[in-house]
């Protein structure tokens, strides 16, 4: 089926169309269905990232909301003030014709301005938990009408520690009319499941899961580099960049003093011809803002960034993503952070470094994403070659970590 036949409104498949969507993605085809029925039923669904949870929340809960009641009916609580703008910018597209408002509210940012948008009619709150519960206790906003509400990246929220901001929320949320709760997330925490049965109230919750063997983007392809040590790891990726070439990229470190650091030493080399910027958490909100607009604008082409990037960034053009430092927090942020390319089908590469002691790191990730990461030497060459009928030759000169552990469950080549 494609939107135009779906029981929509006429103005959300116009807007829909001038949006150039004209078919629901897998996630989407089984969630819009469910929550069109106008009944009680809770959603908790699982999809890995790149595949539209945004429209799939996005389309029945505009569908529903009554453009003639000027007050709060639905709230979205997301993680971070990027993915906050980012689900604005959709849903202010996608109301377009209806005439709804949608406000975005987060920290950093004047209050009393938020406050005029919300009492000026609001009827959708895209919202950082904190702001949002800041509003609430000084009665800026109420639940009393909302319908529903939706939990975005509900699994990192909980990684962010916002667990007990989201339980106030839902608390006194689910006391009014009792809206639908529609918890979307990349990876299913067993503290996501949790709290949807704890505030379904009983109700019928339905879960949707379109990814379980599946959490990375099948058209990513992935390789690693390994290296000696730290210091070895600059002059590696500069000529990782000087081979690569890439037209967009994401290189992830894991502080922000280091990223900067990165970026100004990447500028002053020679015979790169890409420029850098940096994004993390001590930029200001209106610096963030410029980095991604110019980002988006092709007018950067390699974002150097923190994990504050990993999750809810949708910029289809990104072709490479560099694991500069492999991700302490464990392998689902890694899968985060490479879902940055191949979005919506598009064809993407991850390219990580690897010191000495980070193979098992390699293994864990494998195993979460049942799929290999091949290792890459500098004596590849671009184009494909014959292969050598020698035993003691390399097989291409690449490898996935997984094929060389079984050949020695001890080391990963034994040259290394």
């Amino acid at each position: 089926m494609k939107f135009q036949d779906y029981n929509l409104n006429n103005q959300i498949k116009r807007a829909l169309d001038e949006m150039g969507i004209h078919t629901p993605t897998e996630i989407q085809s089984i969630a819009i269905p469910k929550l069109l029925n106008g009944g009680r039923t809770h959603v908790l669904a699982q999809a890995k990232t790149g595949t539209g949870k945004t429209l799939a929340f996005s389309i029945p809960l505009a569908n529903q909301i009554n453009p003639k009641q000027q007050t709060v009916q639905a709230v979205i609580l997301v993680p971070t003030r990027e993915l906050c703008k980012q689900v604005y910018s959709v849903i202010a597209k996608l109301t377009k014709y209806r005439r709804l408002k949608a406000v975005e509210v987060y920290g950093g940012v004047s209050l009393d301005r938020q406050r005029r948008e919300i009492k000026s009619g609001a009827q959708i709150v895209i919202a950082t938990p904190g702001r949002l519960m800041d509003l609430y206790r000084r009665r800026v906003i109420s639940f009393n009408n909302v319908k529903f509400v939706v939990l975005d990246e509900a699994d990192r929220m909980l990684d962010m520690g916002f667990l007990p901001d989201i339980k106030y929320i839902l608390f006194e949320a689910m006391k009014g009319v009792s809206p639908r709760l529609l918890l979307f997330s990349a990876t299913m925490l067993k503290q996501v499941t949790k709290v949807a049965h704890q505030f379904s109230n009983g109700e019928k919750l339905v879960e949707i899961n379109v990814s379980k063997d599946d959490l990375t983007v099948a058209n990513c392809k992935q390789y690693y580099y390994k290296v000696n040590s730290n210091k070895q790891k600059y002059s590696t990726f500069v000529s990782i960049l000087k081979r690569e070439r890439p037209k967009s990229s994401i290189i992830f470190v894991n502080t922000r003093r280091w990223g900067d650091k990165l970026r100004k030493q990447l500028s002053q080399e020679k015979n790169l011809y890409l420029r850098f910027s940096t994004l993390h958490g001590d930029k200001t909100q209106k610096q963030r803002e410029l980095v991604l607009r110019n980002f988006r604008q092709k007018k950067i082409d390699c974002l150097i960034a923190t994990n504050v990037a990993a999750r809810g960034l949708d910029i289809p053009h990104v072709t490479h993503v560099f694991n500069f430092d492999l991700p302490r927090e464990g392998p689902e942020i890694y899968v985060h952070r490479i879902g940055r390319t191949s979005r919506m089908e598009g064809e993407g590469k991850a390219i990580s470094l690897a010191v000495n002691d980070q193979m098992t790191m390699l293994r864990k990730i494998e195993d979460l994403t049942k799929r290999p990461i091949q290792r890459l030497y500098f004596s590849d060459k671009p184009k494909k070659s014959k292969q050598s009928k020698s035993k003691k030759s390399k097989p291409n000169q690449s490898t996935s970590f997984h094929e060389n552990k079984m050949k020695s469950q001890l080391t990963i080549h034994a040259s290394d």
